[in-house]
This record gives C-alpha cells, sequence and structure tokens, in this order.
C-alpha cells in the first residue's frame, strides 16, 4: 500500500506526498498540491508494478541526449578502433538541436524530424552514420546507466538509404600531378603516404598505427596485427612502398624535435593529414579525390596485375567478397588489352 503523507513546508504548492515501497521494486517518491493527486499517482504506479515491471522513468527524464553523447565520448569512445571518427561525428551530432532532448523525450516524431532535416544538408550515409552512433549511446544508457526506457526510438526509425558507392580512380596523368603537388605541400610526410596508400591499398588508420618493428625490409612485408574488421593481416611492400617507408626515417616535422621513431606516421595526426592531402589535391584539380579512394585505385590495379579474389582480399583485408566486388572496376583500357 502507498504511504500518503502531509507534509507543512514553505513550497506551498506541493505539501502532499506519496511515498511507495514493494519489494523487488525501487521505492519512488513523489510531492504533490493535493492529497487526490498524490493518490492518483500512487494507483497508477501501483498497477504497473502489479503488470511486473518498474517504469521510474526519472534517469530518462533528467538524462539529456547531449550529455549523454558527451559521457559516452568521454567513457566509452576511447575504447573503440575507430575512436578518431566516432568522435568526430559525435561533436558533430552535438551541434544539432535534438541534443537538447532528454532520453524521456526524445520520441520517434523527434528523431525522424532530425533525419529528414540532416539529409538536406549532408549525404544519406553521413546521416545514416549518425543515427547509428545515437541508437547505440541510448542503448548503453539503458543497458549500462540504469536509464529505463520502454523502446529507443532510433531503433524504430527508418534510416537513411546509404549513398552509392564510389568508384573514383585516377585518371591518366592524375597520379604524377597529385605527386608533384604532394612533394611541395609544407607537410613532408604527405608524398610518402600517399605513395604507401597507392602501392599497399592499406587503410589510412592501418598506415598510422604502422610500427617500424612490424616492417620488414628483408622480406617486403608489413604485418597489421590488428585492424578494422578485427583480424591481423600481412600486407606485401613493392619496391616503391619500401622506398617510401625507407624515406619516413629521415623526416622531419618542422614543429616537432623527435624523429618519428615509433613507425613511420605513428605521429601524424589522422585529420593533419586529411587536410593535408585535401589542399595538394585541390591545387592538382581534382576535388572530388579522397585519400580513401587510393584505397580503391590501389586495389583495382591488384586485379589488374592479374591477382585473384581471395589473393587481392588477403592483401587489402576485405573480409567477405560482396565488399571487395565493388573494388574490382578494371579500367576500360586495360579490359580492351585483354580482349584485343
Amino acid at each position: 500500500m502507498p504511504t500518503i503523507t502531509h507534509r507543512p513546508t514553505n513550497a506551498e504548492s506541493k505539501r502532499w506526498q506519496a511515498k511507495i515501497r514493494r519489494k523487488g521494486f525501487p521505492s519512488q517518491t513523489q510531492s504533490f498540491a493535493t492529497k487526490a493527486d498524490a493518490e492518483a499517482w500512487a494507483r497508477k504506479i501501483e498497477a504497473e508494478y502489479d503488470k511486473g515491471h518498474t517504469i521510474d522513468q526519472r534517469d530518462a527524464r533528467e538524462l539529456i541526449l547531449g550529455d549523454a553523447l558527451r559521457r559516452y565520448l568521454r567513457e566509452v569512445t576511447p575504447l573503440h578502433k575507430g575512436a578518431a571518427t566516432e568522435s568526430y561525428r559525435i561533436k558533430q551530432l552535438l551541434k544539432h538541436p535534438i541534443c537538447q532532448y532528454s532520453l524521456a523525450n526524445l520520441t520517434r516524431t523527434a528523431v525522424t524530424a532530425y533525419r529528414d532535416h540532416r539529409v538536406k544538408s549532408v549525404s544519406g550515409s553521413t546521416a545514416r552514420k549518425e543515427m547509428q552512433i545515437m541508437a547505440l549511446v541510448v542503448d548503453h544508457a539503458c543497458r549500462d546507466w540504469g536509464v529505463y526506457l520502454a523502446e529507443n526510438p532510433l531503433r524504430k526509425v527508418r534510416l537513411p538509404k546509404e549513398n552509392k558507392s564510389r568508384e573514383r580512380r585516377l585518371n591518366p596523368g592524375e597520379e604524377s600531378r597529385l605527386l608533384i603537388e604532394c612533394q611541395a605541400a609544407r607537410a613532408p610526410y604527405l608524398l610518402h603516404a600517399v605513395i604507401v596508400a597507392i602501392e599497399t591499398g592499406m587503410r589510412q588508420s592501418e598506415m598510422l598505427g604502422l610500427t617500424w618493428e612490424r616492417i620488414d625490409f628483408n622480406k617486403r612485408v608489413a604485418r597489421l596485427p590488428e585492424t578494422k574488421n578485427g583480424e591481423g593481416r600481412a600486407v606485401p611492400l613493392t619496391h616503391r612502398a619500401c622506398a617510401a617507408l625507407q624515406a619516413m626515417r629521415n623526416v622531419r616535422l618542422y614543429a616537432w624535435t623527435q624523429h618519428c621513431t615509433e613507425g613511420p606516421f605513428s605521429w601524424v595526426d589522422a585529420t593533419v593529414i586529411r587536410h593535408a592531402f585535401m589542399r595538394a589535391r585541390d591545387k592538382a584539380g581534382m576535388r572530388d579525390l579522397r585519400f580513401h579512394d587510393l584505397r580503391h585505385e590501389a586495389t583495382s590495379r591488384l586485379f589488374e596485375k592479374g591477382l585473384n579474389t581471395m589473393e587481392v582480399a588477403s592483401i587489402t583485408g576485405h573480409k567477405t567478397l560482396s565488399m571487395l566486388r565493388r573494388y574490382s572496376h578494371l579500367s576500360m583500357d586495360h579490359l580492351l588489352a585483354k580482349l584485343d
């Protein structure tokens, strides 16, 4: 039975207190202006307890989505492999008004409005990934922070469609123009990073995490103990890739006082290298080229050299053949040469 008590206080508007205690459920207390309101609230909670579940949503009402994102960014994101990318996306999310909702007030309607507004300014893939991150944060709050929600509204709203897979390759003459601008860039590592990307097909994160002890120049192989798909792999190095990596031993960034002793690019921040690449590619007249397109270029070249799908997968680390299929677009000149 609920306990209803009259408590004379300075706050004349809330003098009646209802308290509910039941074994197996958390105690709940709420104050009301009238006894009738207190009794009505108590009957509602008791009825819901009778159904066998707790509906104390105080934490969900008090926890703002923006605060949940910040806590997740501080406590959980650093534990993830893609921490840098996830951190960037969360910081972008925090700029949006949806972060002002409490979790209890984050309805399907609010999420749908966010989705429809967001796809007007960013790609469907970007909006999709942001919604997936928000869904993970809400799930984590319910699972690990003790926040109660009847449902995660972000799991009930249709996600935007993924963008069509990019098929950007280097056209004749573009590689030389790009490398000229990379060599002229203020970033002394950029030329070597671009060459390694084109020659090996490694992801940018894999290149930045590469250490000297994992590179065997005699056997011409770089060993990646842990990659995006959760598995390690060995990447064969061409003579050109080896030369570029060796050249990094003598590179010194003007703002740093130590050589890159841990790894070729371990001292380079992902955001810094991305912006340096963007400046170089713009000067080369290739504004639509992205650093990740170099991985597509490298993978396509492997197919053009005659390697089969399994051989290419072992080098690039693609886990499924369906993921690799979109990288196997051979140049028309190469196909014509085979047909002649």
